[in-house]
């Protein structure tokens, strides 16, 4: 089952998310940065996830990624990026990151004034259930923002100009 992240004012992209079958849609989360939602697998040790963030001027993906991971130390007091990889495919990076609550395996993407993650996770201190997770990981493979197929991010992501960070909230 596949489905639209539902397109916010001033952010009119809508991606396309495939949540796996079963899994519970939780309340939808947003301000006027941002839009987040989440599926619980029936367990409710797992979590596939989409955000689609505004952004307040074109960036790249690495430093969305340091804005990604100051949210989540102010959301879950904690954040440590375990590892990151450019990956030209997405376009974008895929890293992991934890907090004090949180495991997230995410594909982070910009493209203009939009960014998106799309992630699975689970929580920390809790056993991970291989089943799940490996369902979270294909959902989060099989989402895209929709950008064109000729899309190509910039050359280097990492110079572009920024005199303030983006909020990712």
């Amino acid at each position: 089952m596949s489905g639209l992240l539902p397109a916010t004012p001033n952010n009119d992209v809508q991606a396309m998310v495939t949540p796996p079958v079963g899994w519970i849609a939780q309340p939808l989360k947003f301000s006027d940065r941002h839009t987040h939602q989440i599926w619980l697998s029936p367990s409710g040790e797992t979590a596939f996830g989409a955000i689609r963030f505004r952004l307040p001027w074109p960036v790249g993906t690495r430093l969305l990624l340091g804005r990604f991971l100051a949210e989540m130390r102010r959301v879950e007091q904690s954040a440590t990026l375990l590892t990151k990889e450019d990956d030209p495919e997405l376009p974008g990076i895929r890293f992991e990151a934890e907090s004090a609550v949180h495991r997230v395996r995410v594909n982070l993407i910009t493209h203009g004034f939009r960014g998106w993650a799309f992630y699975a996770g689970t929580i920390v201190g809790h056993q991970d259930v291989p089943a799940e997770l490996e369902l979270a990981k294909r959902a989060r493979e099989a989402s895209s923002p929709g950008l064109p197929p000729d899309y190509q991010p910039p050359a280097d992501q990492a110079a572009m100009p920024a005199t303030q960070p983006a909020n990712v909230r």
